[in-house]
């Protein structure tokens, strides 16, 4: 990995780690559970974002020497590549009655 030329420095009270999982979950967490009239859309938006975090797991477990400031740069990129998904929109409002 070893090439993070805008890494951020890593918050106080937190460590790379923490930093890594909370981009994890922030990734993975939509609002609200879908509509069954839009569970499709919600579905594909999840596979997505699990493909991201899958991407980004890969890269610090393939990297054995992998430091604080690599471990920073795959949480700055997952977020920035989270941020730059499609469109996130779907139906989780229940039909009127």
């Amino acid at each position: 990995m070893h090439d993070h030329p805008a890494v951020p420095p890593v918050p106080p009270g937190s460590t790379p780690l923490r930093e890594l999982a909370h981009a994890i979950h922030d990734t993975l967490t939509l609002p609200n559970p879908a509509t069954t009239r839009d569970e499709m859309t919600y579905l594909r938006i999840m596979r997505d974002r699990a493909r991201l975090v899958r991407a980004a797991v890969r890269r610090v477990l393939a990297d054995r020497e992998a430091d604080d400031r690599d471990i920073m740069a795959v949480a700055v990129s997952l977020r920035d590549q989270a941020a730059q998904l499609g469109d996130d929109s779907y139906d989780h409002a229940p039909e009127p009655s």
